[in-house]
């Protein structure tokens, strides 16, 4: 799926393996796009039970600091559930934005689903 408009954000959810599982995220994440994706998001977070959520950026063109804010939000929650949330793919520009407002320091990011995977067979 792709979005319509610059207007729509879209999450695509895919089933990993038993250990995590894997949410695309397409399109712009700003003031007019964030109700429609925490709407989305709301309703995915509702019926995850697995143990890692990996979020795919590598479609995502643009966030500003409410959606940044909000992907805090789903941390903090997913962290008293003893669940953890990762993000990889991100473009240059949006991981100097993570970096920059320290996002970077509690939802760790990977270049590539590759390195995810390698880690959480760590754990």
């Amino acid at each position: 799926m792709t979005p319509t408009n610059k207007q729509k954000v879209v999450i695509n959810v895919h089933d990993g393996d038993t250990n995590y599982q894997q949410v695309d995220i397409t399109g712009e994440i700003d003031r007019d796009t964030l109700p429609g994706f925490r709407e989305e998001m709301e309703a995915f977070l509702a019926g995850f039970s697995g143990k890692n959520l990996l979020l795919n950026l590598e479609k995502l063109g643009f966030i500003n600091s409410e959606g940044i804010g909000y992907l805090s939000d789903i941390h903090n929650r997913l962290v008293v559930q003893n669940k953890d949330v990762y993000t990889c793919n991100a473009s240059a520009r949006i991981v100097d934005i993570f970096q920059l407002v320290g996002l970077n320091q509690i939802i760790q990011h990977f270049q590539n689903i590759d390195e995810f995977l390698n880690k959480i067979k760590i754990q």
